[in-house]
């Protein structure tokens, strides 16, 4: 069986996972990338923001007799969901959630309004208008509920993504981040929680991972925590975001659980919402996530159960690098 990964980038561990039980082709717009040395066949394709891009992924996937395709990059997710049926009808089924979840997903201030529409605690989101209200008030107002969080609302990776804590930040990130948001800054463990879904938005997995350090917005060290409390609450995020659409495949869900207040019920607070693999699924594939295998079996048409993770591991994360000269290759 045949699938297609794009955006391959550097996924090197998630590659080896897939070819336990795929023949795995890797494309990217990039010839420059460390992942084409461990697919089975590498292909170049154009930007997805490219007039061509969709023909091209149709040509790979036609001319290679893909069964599965799994996009990595969210900027290529509705242009993957405008060739869903022409995909389907050559034979390759796209594990990828539709449209409507995409647009709820990929927009942070979409997602805040997904998260009050279905109840799900999340930090408070600031309207402009609030925001202009703030910067009018005196520099020592303690009215003003900061700390805050500013990001892109389109952004990845926590590229530009600014702690505020005074009106000086705000009134300069205000103006520096394009298209911002602004937020409430949560408190207690960040959680990443690796989830994959069937064809039904039935989760397969739902693995909690915390963040114990992060470098350039992907995990470096992340250790497993079996906390019922965030599962239960991914789990009726879910069950929400079936309201919006088709839930399929991976998503990479992000909250803060706070049990810091003595006598208090512990607090978790998502804030975002990723339909795809996350940079950290390595350590839940570690741990027991079988995600290849469920890919298969989904794709062959079988049922699959929930299945719980036992193992409690941490990951401590190294750099390796692939060298190449003259046609030569070298891992080290």
């Amino acid at each position: 069986m045949k699938l297609l990964l794009t955006a391959i980038g550097k996924r090197i561990q998630l590659i080896e996972h897939l070819r336990s039980r795929f023949y795995v082709v890797g494309a990217d717009a990039s010839f420059d990338n460390p992942a084409k040395e461990f697919v089975d066949e590498f292909v170049t394709i154009p930007k997805c923001t490219d007039t061509a891009y969709k023909d091209s992924i149709l040509t790979v996937c036609k001319e290679n007799k893909i069964d599965v395709l799994v996009p990595l990059y969210e900027k290529e997710f509705l242009a993957l969901c405008d060739i869903r049926e022409e995909l389907e009808a050559n034979g390759t089924k796209l594990i990828l959630s539709d449209r409507k979840v995409i647009e709820a997903c990929n927009d942070k201030a979409a997602t805040a309004v997904f998260f009050e529409k279905y109840q799900i605690p999340a930090p408070r989101t600031f309207t402009d208008a609030e925001i202009q209200e703030f910067l009018r008030f005196d520099e020592e107002d303690m009215s003003i509920p900061y700390p805050f969080i500013i990001k892109p609302r389109d952004g990845m990776g926590s590229v530009n993504v600014f702690q505020i804590h005074n009106k000086r930040e705000l009134d300069f990130f205000y103006g520096y981040v394009k298209n911002p948001i602004v937020q409430e800054m949560a408190t207690g463990d960040e959680y990443t929680i690796d989830v994959l879904c069937d064809y039904e938005g039935n989760p397969v997995y739902i693995v909690p991972r915390l963040r114990l350090e992060v470098r350039s917005g992907e995990v470096s060290k992340s250790r497993i925590s079996r906390n019922q409390k965030v599962i239960d609450a991914t789990e009726n995020l879910v069950e929400q975001l079936k309201k919006e659409g088709n839930v399929m495949g991976p998503l990479t869900i992000q909250c803060f659980y706070d049990d810091s207040k003595e006598g208090e019920e512990p607090v978790v607070k998502f804030i975002e919402v990723n339909p795809r693999f996350g940079g950290g699924v390595p350590l839940s594939i570690q741990a027991g996530a079988d995600y290849a295998g469920a890919l298969q079996a989904m794709r062959e048409g079988k049922k699959l159960e929930y299945t719980p993770i036992e193992k409690e591991l941490t990951m401590l994360r190294y750099d390796q690098a692939v060298y190449e000269e003259m046609g030569l290759k070298y891992l080290w």
